[in-house]
């Protein structure tokens, strides 16, 4: 039985989270013994703790964020790195771990430690970071203390490494959720809800999607729109920023924030029609495979990991990413076209199922451990 030791950054239930839980959830607990290290406590814990013979430790281990690009920022950071290192060397002899696993790219202690005592490295990446300085470094530290290189998308692979020999492409993947979804009821309704799903950043696209209902709804009146998800801790100002673009075009009424949601299948359940407005590249897109999932339609912009997902026209719709014309006028047209929303639904979920089922994902990520 090898000891694995998981690293990751968060420890709320976005879409790396749930990539992480679905991974423990499934993976064989007798070939692989799981002890796991949060920086908080939070709902991914409370559902990491529902697993049999799954260890979960609470202790902020030095991540990089934008934050830390100060003085005072990089003194906080380099106290709790140092830190970090001492008590990742102690868990790892403590516990017998023959591979420290980090899931995320700018947690960078674990695999310094896992080089400095020998034991193997895997580095996932989920992430796609935009500035070319930030990345080049990143990329250059996740190749030097990594053994194998696990990507999200072939876009974020391209990103992180050319490195064939480490680099390994394994798609996100979601469980089946037949028992709580089951054939979506789509009718002519008198509201059409649109929504979408994310940390609220610049990145995501928020404003882009507020965009999108402007222009849909100087055509039709008939729809909402929702947004599902909070900020990082400590960027309050960015979902001020977000609540003062919604009111300065008097959508407040027609726009609702919902804050972080902790029931998702519900969520999907209460909209019609799903967005993923990312305005840079998006590394994967889980929400994209829940929404499928959902029998929802689902409008994507045209970069990153949604090309890998999406068959444009097919089983989802590929919009520009650079302003919200083309997207509001699909909206539209699923808006009003009843069969064609069901049509769409229908295909995705067959393609989600077909391709992204979370038994290949376990069995890929487990063989590469088990390999290593």
């Amino acid at each position: 039985m090898k000891n694995i030791l998981f690293l990751h950054s968060s420890a709320e239930l976005y879409g790396s989270d749930r990539s992480l839980l679905n991974l423990i959830n499934n993976i064989n607990k007798t070939q692989f013994r799981i002890t796991i290290i949060l920086p908080e406590k939070g709902p991914l814990v409370d559902e990491l703790k529902k697993i049999n013979n799954v260890e979960v430790f609470i202790k902020d281990i030095a991540t990089l964020r934008r934050k830390h690009l100060s003085i005072q920022g990089l003194f906080q950071y380099t106290f709790n790195f140092i830190n970090s290192l001492f008590y990742l060397i102690n868990i790892i002899i403590k516990k017998k771990i023959d591979v420290v696993y980090t899931n995320t790219s700018v947690v960078f202690p674990g695999g310094i430690v896992a080089k400095l005592l020998r034991r193997k490295s895997i580095w996932h990446i989920r992430e796609i970071i935009e500035n070319k300085f930030e990345r080049k470094a990143v990329a250059a530290i996740v190749n030097l203390f990594s053994d194998t290189i696990i990507a999200n998308s072939k876009a974020t692979a391209s990103a992180i490494s050319q490195n064939n020999k480490k680099l390994k492409v394994v798609y996100n993947a979601i469980e089946n959720t037949e028992n709580q979804i089951m054939n979506r009821s789509v009718s002519n309704k008198d509201e059409i809800i649109i929504g979408m799903a994310g940390r609220i950043n610049r990145w995501k696209g928020q404003k882009l999607f507020v965009d999108m209902a402007e222009k849909v709804l100087i055509k039709n009146k008939a729809v909402q729109f929702v947004i599902a998800g909070d900020v990082y801790k400590g960027e309050n100002h960015i979902l001020e920023d977000l609540k003062s673009y919604i009111i300065n075009k008097g959508l407040e009424k027609r726009i609702r924030l919902l804050g972080r949601v902790e029931d998702m299948d519900s969520f999907y359940k209460s909209i019609d029609i799903f967005i993923l407005p990312s305005i840079q590249p998006e590394p994967f897109g889980l929400v994209v495979l829940e929404a499928m999932e959902s029998e929802l339609p689902v409008v994507a912009t045209n970069h990153g990991g949604p090309i890998e997902i999406i068959e444009n026209r097919v089983d989802g719709f590929l919009v520009d990413h650079k302003d919200a014309s083309e997207m509001s006028e699909v909206v539209l047209k699923l808006v009003s076209d009843v069969s064609l929303r069901k049509m769409i639904g229908q295909k995705g979920k067959e393609k989600r199922k077909k391709v992204f089922g979370i038994e290949n994902y376990v069995k890929n990520i487990s063989k590469i451990i088990a390999e290593i």
